[in-house]
C-alpha cells in the first residue's frame, strides 16, 4: 500500500511560480498525496490561480480569513486545520521550488530504513534570471545540542511521521499568528523532534529545485549581499531572540538548561562557557567556529 502523504504549502504573492511547482508535488510517484494550499494574503492573483486547482480531488484550499504575516504562521496554520493522525506522513512544500518525482517516496523510504520520525535533505539552488546554479549541502552529522542553534536543512525539504506532525501541531496549538514572525518553521519543528528524542534522517541527496528569487523570505544566502544581512541579523540580536525562543516552545528540558541559561545572562564569561561546546551548537565545523567567534566578540 502506497503512503499516505499530507503536503502543505503556504502560499503568497507567487502566482508566477505556484502552478510548476503544484504539479511537480502531483507528479509524485509511489506515494498517496494530498494539498493543502493556503494564502496569506496575496496581493497579486496567486489566490485565482490556485483556485484553479480547487476542483482536483486531492487538493484542498484552505480559506485565508486574516494574514498571519510571516510564512512560518501560515504553515502553523495550515497544520492546524489538518487531521495529521488520517496520513502516514506529513510534508511541507514552498510555492515556487520543483520536487523531483521521488522526493516523498525516497523520504518514505530513508523514514522507514532508520526508524526515524522527521527527514530533511540537501538542496539544488537556483536562478533562472541570474543564470546559476548551486549545491547546498544540510547533511551534516548531528551534534548533540544543533536543535537549538539551527534547523535540519529548508523546511521545503521536510517529511514528518503522523506521530512527530501531531506532536508539532499540538506543541503549536497555543501560539497566536504573531508569535510567528520573524520565526522559522522548520528550525522549530526539528527542535521539539530532537528535544523528545526522536530520531531524524539526514539525506546526502538533493530532491528539490529551491528556486532564487527577489521574493524569496530567507533563500540559500548564498551572495556576498545576503550573508552580510545574514551577519546584520546576528548583531541585532535576532538569531539569539530565537534560539531563546526555540528553547521555551520546542519542550527543551532538563538537558538543556545549562546551556539555556548561558545563552539567557549572555555575559562575558557565560559566553566564554558556551565557546567551549560550541561545536556541539551546529553541524558543520567552519559554522561552529564563526559562531565561536560572535560569541568572543560579543556579537551574539
Amino acid at each position: 500500500m502506497m503512503a499516505k502523504i499530507a503536503v502543505l504549502l503556504a502560499a503568497y504573492n507567487g502566482e508566477s511560480f505556484i502552478v510548476s511547482q503544484v504539479n511537480s508535488i502531483l507528479s509524485q510517484l509511489d506515494v498517496d498525496v494530498d494539498i493543502y494550499i493556503r494564502d496569506d494574503g496575496s496581493t497579486d492573483n496567486t489566490v485565482g490561480v490556485i483556485e484553479r486547482f480547487a476542483g482536483l480531488h486531492n487538493v484542498t484550499i484552505i480559506a485565508h480569513k486574516v494574514s498571519t504575516r510571516s510564512a512560518a504562521g501560515n504553515f502553523f496554520k495550515i497544520l492546524s486545520e489538518v487531521d495529521t493522525e488520517k496520513y502516514d506522513y506529513v510534508a511541507f512544500s514552498d510555492q515556487d521550488d520543483i520536487w523531483d518525482p521521488e522526493k516523498l517516496s525516497r523520504a518514505v523510504s530513508k523514514i522507514v530504513d532508520g526508524d526515524c520520525e522527521g527527514y530533511s535533505a540537501d538542496l539544488i539552488a537556483y536562478s533562472n534570471s541570474k543564470g546559476y546554479s548551486r549545491y547546498l549541502k544540510k547533511s551534516y552529522p548531528a551534534k548533540e545540542f544543533d536543535y537549538l542553534f539551527q534547523g535540519a536543512s529548508a523546511g521545503c525539504t521536510y517529511v514528518l511521521t503522523s506521530k512527530l506532525a501531531t506532536l508539532v501541531r499540538k506543541s503549536t496549538q497555543n501560539l497566536g499568528s504573531t508569535d510567528f514572525i520573524g520565526r522559522s518553521h522548520d528550525w522549530l519543528v526539528y527542535a521539539i523532534a530532537r528535544a523528545h528524542q526522536m530520531r531524524w534522517c539526514y539525506d546526502a541527496y538533493a530532491p528539490i529545485f529551491y528556486r532564487q528569487h527577489a521574493s524569496n523570505v530567507y533563500g540559500a544566502m548564498t551572495t556576498m549581499g545576503s550573508l552580510f544581512a545574514k551577519v546584520k541579523l546576528v548583531r541585532g540580536g535576532w538569531y539569539r531572540s530565537n534560539v531563546l525562543w526555540i528553547a521555551e516552545h520546542c519542550g527543551a528540558g532538563k538537558k538543556e538548561d545549562a546551556i539555556i541559561e548561558l545563552v539567557r545572562r549572555n555575559g562575558f564569561w557565560d559566553r566564554l562557557k558556551l565557546i567551549g561546546h560550541a561545536s556541539s551548537f551546529r553541524r558543520k565545523k567552519s559554522e561552529s567556529r564563526v559562531l565561536s567567534l560572535f560569541l568572543f566578540f560579543g556579537l551574539f
